[in-house]
């Protein structure tokens, strides 16, 4: 990976947090829906971040040889069914060690008046090719 992409922040994007998909989330995951699952947020983090690092290829990330290594939040307030949030993702760091890479991206969602709702980590590990 191109370690000099450190600090990289990508575009932001505009996710409304829809009912329905609510719903159907919180069915996948078992919860009763009465409010918005916490692991909810990993959709927009996946849009606003993952999908972006994965095409970005300037980056160089080779998804293939990608394991899920880590992921924290942290929460300000629960997210609300029916807001939309404008998520910021941003590459902390990118590390070598032990002939494997680590990519860590830090995502922020914001609610329609900037305040910070979530805050999330995702770290990656990208085996070596040995």
């Amino acid at each position: 990976m191109n370690a000099a992409l450190e600090g990289k922040a990508y575009p932001p994007v505009r996710f409304r947090v829809d009912e329905d998909h609510v719903a159907r989330f919180a069915a996948a995951v078992g919860d009763d829906g009465s409010s918005v699952p916490p692991t909810f947020v990993t959709v927009p983090e996946i849009a606003a971040g993952l999908v972006r690092a994965i095409a970005d290829t300037e980056l160089g990330l080779d998804f293939a040889r990608v394991v899920h290594g880590e992921q924290e939040y942290e929460w300000s307030r629960p997210v609300r069914a029916g807001e939309t949030l404008e998520v910021r993702a941003t590459i902390e760091s990118i590390r070598a060690k032990g002939g494997h890479e680590f990519l860590t991206l830090r995502t922020r969602m914001l609610d329609e008046d900037g305040e910070e709702v979530v805050s999330a980590r995702s770290s990656l590990v990208v085996r070596g090719s040995g």
